[in-house]
């Protein structure tokens, strides 16, 4: 039973995330040169307060949920203050090398076959950042630049997953259970599933060795959880075998093609009674007041695929592909839909 303490607890902990990484957001927009301004045709954006109003509102959806017994109160996944400050240093370091980039003076990863392996569509400095997803550099301050992105809000946003599948784990025994993330990255989501459902066994993939060892980090030594290098696209798991499949903001950074095939591996892989959950950004016309923002962000990051993204539907593509939307939320700048065969 949560307590008030509890509650205290929670918005001291999510109130210093969101000022830690809004102070970061401001500071480095002071060091970043203005970016010329778009030459098309941008929608209507919210104002600051309305964003703050809004990203409050799903903090405080997830605390209800938290009251409610739906998952446990999620710990904080780093406890080391040097830790912070020294991702910190490497955000700030790595900045000028991406305004950089944002200004046309380097392409360290073009598109293309470079022989290791990895899909042409990957080998990108997508968001600008330095060699793209495939450094131990760049995992190492992932997260922070995501976090200063949404100002503290990223992790809340992956955690809206965690509703639909409480939901659907009812009545369910988690030690019999097998789940999958699709694009682990760093392993964040990943994490707060292995800590609400300790007994699943969970497996996360993903195409950079990098990420994968920060996954590694992030998570600890587990039994129940194995990460694995590989292709959404292609997913090496038989037909019928898993209980759960998840990705966060992983749709969004795909070509149509391998997205849609994506979600076809996504449904083989899952069992009858399965659940696919997926986070990622919100599309055009799910809060029309805020479609100016997503004409923006491809300008403003490299996002070589996130335009079309954004003017489609995620539900047509995941029903062309045999799965069935069962829940959906709008959490903030991003949408969580629940899906089934």
């Amino acid at each position: 039973m949560a307590s008030a303490l509890d509650r205290l607890t929670y918005a001291a902990r999510q109130t210093a995330r969101v000022a830690w990484y809004a102070g970061h957001y401001a500071a480095g927009r002071r060091l970043l040169k203005p970016m010329p301004k778009p030459d098309f045709p941008v929608g209507p954006t919210p104002s600051r307060d309305e964003l703050t109003k809004d990203m409050r509102a799903v903090f405080e959806r997830e605390w209800q949920d938290i009251k409610a017994g739906l998952f446990p109160t999620p710990r904080p996944l780093s406890f080391d203050p040097g830790e912070f400050l020294r991702r910190s240093v490497l955000y700030f370091r790595d900045l000028p090398h991406v305004d950089a980039r944002r200004h046309g003076h380097s392409d360290e990863l073009p598109p293309g076959e470079q022989g290791d392996g990895l899909p042409d569509y990957y080998r990108q400095n997508f968001h600008f950042q330095s060699d793209g997803w495939l450094s131990d550099h760049s995992a190492a301050i992932y997260d922070t630049q995501v976090e200063v992105l949404f100002t503290g809000a990223a992790d809340v946003m992956r955690r809206r997953a965690l509703k639909p599948i409480a939901e659907w784990m009812a009545g369910r025994n988690q030690r019999t259970l097998a789940g999958l993330d699709v694009g682990c990255g760093t392993g964040r989501l990943l994490a707060f599933l292995h800590d609400a459902w300790p007994g699943m066994k969970f497996t996360g993939l993903d195409l950079s060795a990098p990420y994968l060892a920060e996954a590694r980090r992030l998570i600890g030594r587990t039994a129940r959880v194995k990460l694995l290098e590989g292709a959404a696209e292609k997913l090496p798991f038989d037909d019928a075998s898993l209980d759960l499949v998840v990705s966060s903001f992983l749709m969004h950074e795909l070509p149509a093609t391998v997205r849609t095939q994506a979600l076809v591996e996504m449904r083989r892989v899952l069992k009858p009674d399965g659940l696919v959950v997926i986070v990622d950004s919100i599309q055009k016309g799910d809060h029309p007041g805020w479609d100016g923002l997503l004409d923006l962000f491809p300008h403003y990051f490299h996002e070589p695929y996130y335009t079309e993204y954004a003017e489609g539907r995620l539900q047509t593509w995941s029903e062309a592909a045999g799965l069935k939307v069962v829940a959906k939320e709008r959490a903030f700048l991003s949408t969580v839909v629940a899906l089934k065969k």
